[in-house]
């Protein structure tokens, strides 16, 4: 028995950029609190007698930063959405 040939499917994204664009900017927001956070994890190594010092260190340091962020910083409001053709993806701006 022959298969038979899938139907079209119709993709729609409300993206304002290219996907590349947009999870490259994610991954360096979310690397740059990681390399917070590890800072904060070795300063609060050093003052690990005074515990209460240590995890106010560790609490600032990582989901401290995380909710300044989510409070602070405006929303991203999705596009318009609109179907993806099937054209080549245009190149990427220069980094």
């Amino acid at each position: 028995m022959r298969r038979r040939r899938r139907e079209p499917v119709q993709v729609v994204t409300d993206l304002r950029e290219p996907l590349a664009v947009e999870h490259g900017r994610r991954i360096r927001i979310r690397l740059v609190a990681m390399v917070v956070w590890i800072i904060g994890w070795v300063v609060s190594g050093l003052f690990w007698r005074d515990g209460w010092l240590a995890t106010a260190i560790l609490l600032t340091s990582g989901p401290g930063v995380w909710i300044l962020w989510w409070l602070f910083v405006p929303r991203r409001t999705a596009g318009r959405r609109r179907p993806v053709d099937g054209r080549p993806p245009r190149s990427l701006p220069p980094a």
